[in-house]
């Protein structure tokens, strides 16, 4: 429960700001997490008004629940399918050890660098690099990875301009989209940059985000992690974040609105993407259900509430909010 869970961050961490009867306050009417109340949103300055143009992510999963189509989650969830459905749009090569014979797998690791990932896996978990010690036990590895449902990918090289914030991770760029009845809209995208030299750039592995401008892909906001501490420049590699301009922005977004279209009932989706050396924009995974707080509110401070319910009617001619309101009733009985 949450606000099980903030009584007892509020008695280990003894914050300066706000309180355990405000946090209750704000989860009753808005079912905000400790960290959204504390750190994302900064709850505990806002009056009610200003909390109104916030979403938190429990909020958003009620309108989730409603409208993502489970066969749409499926293509989403399971790497492979994903990989297959959205083909048109995947440079980089890729190998699913269980649909392959051995000859097959040891071909694909010789030519080239390559990581291992889950088939389900999310937030950056259990992905590495496919290195010397792995490659030394060629056929254990590849029993391995079938035992273990992992997918086999390239590894890839991006641009240098996005590499230089952080060279050890691959950092993706993520396009939020809502669409329907052949429209797509962007309803925000954020940097997702690596730290600490590890090897993903996941803020829940500790990196860094920041808010890109969607109009003209330049970055409006400082990097910021999850515990809401921000960074005027990369913390390793000292590159400046806010005001940087996201090289062929036009094709990003293009790229992510075409993709939307492959499976029509797609009404949401978090795009990760990245931009190769050639310019190609690369699409690297999908989320049918994008968390809403890090990026698209966090590091501007600014709620999108308002955005997600004219893009429903606009789209949908629905008002999602309503989804909310029904389980605010149930909720606080």
């Amino acid at each position: 429960m949450l606000f099980d869970e903030a009584v007892v961050l509020f008695a280990e961490e003894r914050p300066v700001h706000g309180s355990l009867d405000d946090y209750k306050d704000a989860l009753l009417k808005h079912r905000v997490s400790y960290r959204e109340y504390m750190y994302g949103y900064e709850f505990w300055r806002l009056d009610e008004k200003q909390r109104e143009a916030f979403i938190s992510q429990r909020e958003m999963w009620c309108i989730y629940r409603k409208t993502i189509h489970m066969n749409v989650r499926r293509h989403f969830v399971n790497k492979v399918l994903f990989l297959k459905t959205f083909n048109p749009f995947v440079q980089r090569g890729w190998i699913w050890p269980e649909d392959v014979a051995y000859c097959d797998f040891a071909a694909f690791l010789s030519s080239r660098q390559c990581i291992a990932k889950p088939l389900q896996g999310e937030l950056g978990k259990g992905i590495f690099l496919v290195d010397e010690m792995h490659r030394k036990d060629l056929p254990g590895f590849y029993h391995a990875c079938k035992e273990n449902q992992l997918l086999i990918e390239e590894r890839i090289e991006e641009c240098r301009e996005i590499a230089e914030f952080h060279p050890q991770s691959l950092n993706t760029i993520r396009v939020v989209t809502m669409s329907g009845h052949g429209k797509a809209e962007v309803l925000g995208a954020l940097l997702r940059m690596g730290a600490k030299g590890s090897f993903v750039d996941n803020t829940h592995s500790g990196g860094l985000f920041a808010a890109i401008d969607v109009s003209n892909g330049m970055l409006l906001s400082d990097g910021m992690d999850l515990w809401g501490n921000r960074f005027e420049r990369h913390p390793d590699s000292g590159k400046i974040i806010k005001g940087f301009q996201i090289p062929h922005w036009k094709e990003c977004i293009e790229v992510c609105k075409n993709a939307t279209q492959v499976i029509p009932e797609t009404y949401w989706a978090g795009w990760d993407i990245c931009i190769l050396p050639d310019g190609r924009v690369e699409l690297i995974e999908g989320n049918s259900a994008p968390d809403v707080d890090g990026g698209l509110q966090a590091p501007l401070k600014k709620g999108i509430k308002g955005a997600i319910e004219k893009y429903y009617k606009d789209l949908f001619d629905f008002d999602p909010i309503s989804l909310i309101s029904v389980w605010s009733r149930s909720y606080k009985k």
